[in-house]
């Protein structure tokens, strides 16, 4: 009988330990989906579509892309241009 009482004592423990895992589980699974709700909504609060995004984030990567080529094309059209000047000041 104290074997049975001990098995039981047991499993109670663990039915009450596996209880609050679970319960801290649904506590993690709803604040994430908050956040991802959050997330959403600052993402359409910047007329952005969430659905979207990836092809928004490959639109600015390839912009950027292009601005940093242009201003890379421009600095050194300017450093060609003072060229002669920095030789004659030399």
């Amino acid at each position: 009988m104290q074997d049975l009482d001990a098995r039981l004592t047991q499993a109670l423990a663990e039915r009450d330990r596996l209880s609050s895992t679970a319960q801290k589980i649904q506590g993690r699974k709803e604040a994430a989906a908050k956040a991802l709700e959050d997330l959403k909504a600052e993402i359409l609060a910047k007329n952005l579509d969430p659905e979207a995004l990836d092809e928004t984030i490959e639109k600015l990567e390839a912009a950027y892309g292009q601005a940093v080529t242009k201003l890379e094309q421009e600095v050194t059209a300017a450093r060609d241009s003072l060229t002669p000047y920095l030789e004659k000041v030399r």
